[in-house]
């Protein structure tokens, strides 16, 4: 039986540690580095990962917006450059993921040597992956555009957009390691200061870009993309800059061409598996989002205007399971495996309250929040159902939110994986042909559908954490 008066006491808690860490986030003064990463509070690590989620959704909201001002046709091309993006950056996660893990297991162990080592050679992983891709897809960008049917101003648009992202997306992908560094070392906060001001500096850029401000040429779309790639090498710059201040920190640059081999192989076993799955479940979305399409184009827009407002929902969750990781890896390093089974439990009780409460709150003012999108009045009846459905769907969510980094920062990182492509597919997939196509119920049908799978992973996942398999997974060795 849940103890409900702990549980409230412990949230109590959880929130106030939060106001305390708002507080230090606005502070000039730097949190002390710790020699035992357990005793590293969670909301120190979740709660700069939360804002930096906001800013980077944001981002794109922004961009977006700024975007239609200048063209709806640079919209739709950069539109196209972003679903690519999102797949480079997958590859680029693959090595953050699988060095963060690491890094955390053997910082909770003490191995501070074989920590940097671990950072050292995600470097070197990250330059020479991120080098590779970007020539590739430089070269390969006329190809690539082809297989979309593209107007010619369009294409050109793109065209222009991807050859420069893309052949600056080195910066990307080394900004993405070592902010993943930092946030395994406790310093999360350095990232989400960091991505603050590259936000701004977008914003301040794009703005000349795209409307010639104070006398600036614009440079439309090509603009926006040096932009975009510069506001990258500045964040690189900054977060290496942190890197070296905190002495807690010791990557040997000098010995990176030495690196073990060993080292990379450890890093990609845990780092292939992780990004398989959210390949599987970003292709599943875009599976599901094809046959919302044929559903019409009021499905879509309602669609879409879920999905906007279902981020803010769930990306609590995302942060919590972030942080989750991380501290998994430090109790499972220590050998503290009672610890963080006990602990788990507490951050999902967290992430769930948190997101019931929201989907609750939207739920009670969708009226005069979906007004703000659209006068439609067929989208927002659509929009409303499937709102109601998301107030079962949400919490459900911080299963595999939560529980699996939990899973994966303990070691544990194949099973998620196998279980969420066959769910996914089985359930998400099928089900959302099933109800929304098949039986007619449209959108409202396909967000049963998701429902189901987000429960029958998230309650597969809570089995495998039960059983404490988990506990034979660690990656290091005492």
């Amino acid at each position: 039986m849940i103890n409900f008066k702990m549980l409230i006491k412990q949230i109590n808690a959880f929130f106030s540690d939060i106001f305390l860490q708002t507080k230090s986030i606005f502070s000039k003064s730097q949190m002390p580095e710790l020699n035992d990463k357990t005793k590293i509070p969670l909301s120190q690590l979740v709660l700069p990962m939360l804002v930096e989620n906001i800013i980077r959704t944001s981002i794109m909201s922004v961009d977006q917006l700024m975007l239609y001002a200048y063209s709806e046709k640079a919209v739709a091309a950069v539109g196209v450059i972003n679903q690519l993006a999102f797949f480079i950056q997958l590859i680029y996660m693959m090595v953050a993921i699988g060095s963060s893990i690491h890094i955390s297991q053997n910082l909770g162990a003490g191995r501070k040597s074989e920590a940097g080592l671990i950072g050292a050679g995600s470097f070197v992983l990250m330059g020479i992956f991120s080098f590779f891709l970007s020539v590739i897809m430089v070269f390969s960008a006329g190809n690539i555009l082809q297989l979309f049917t593209l107007e010619p101003e369009v294409y050109n648009y793109a065209s222009t957009f991807m050859i420069i992202y893309c052949g600056g997306s080195v910066f990307l992908g080394l900004n993405i390691a070592s902010a993943a560094i930092l946030r395994a070392y406790g310093f999360s906060k350095d990232p989400m200061i960091i991505n603050g001001i590259a936000f701004i500096f977008t914003i301040a850029g794009n703005s000349l870009c795209l409307f010639g401000w104070f006398g600036f040429p614009v440079f439309g779309v090509a603009g926006v993309a040096v932009v975009t790639v510069t506001s990258q090498l500045l964040a690189l710059i900054l977060m290496m800059g942190k890197i070296n201040k905190h002495s807690e920190i010791n990557i040997p640059f000098r010995k990176m061409l030495k690196v073990p081999a060993n080292i990379y192989y450890k890093i990609l076993s845990v780092g292939i598996p992780t990004a398989g799955e959210n390949l599987m479940y970003n292709i599943s979305q875009i599976v599901i989002t094809g046959m919302i399409a044929k559903l019409g184009t009021s499905s879509l827009a309602a669609y879409s205007l879920v999905i906007t407002l279902s981020r803010y929902i769930f990306i609590s969750g995302v942060s919590i399971g972030s942080g989750t990781q991380i501290k998994v890896g430090y109790y499972v390093g220590k050998e503290l495996l009672d610890d963080a089974h006990r602990k788990v439990y507490k951050y999902f009780a967290f992430g769930f309250t948190i997101s019931a409460f929201m989907v609750i709150l939207i739920n009670l003012f969708k009226a005069p929040i979906l007004s703000l999108f659209t006068k439609n009045s067929e989208i927002i009846s659509i929009a409303s159902s499937v709102l109601l459905i998301g107030m079962i769907l949400e919490p459900g969510r911080n299963f595999n939110t939560i529980i699996i980094p939990g899973l994966k920062g303990s070691g544990d990182v194949r099973f998620p994986v196998v279980i969420g492509a066959i769910s996914m597919w089985a359930i998400g997939v099928t089900g959302a042909w099933l109800f929304g196509i098949h039986f007619g119920m449209g959108l409202f049908g396909i967000w049963i559908a998701l429902t189901i799978d987000e429960w029958t992973r998230g309650l597969i996942m809570l089995a495998r954490w039960r059983s404490g398999a988990w506990r034979t997974k660690g990656l290091i060795k005492n």
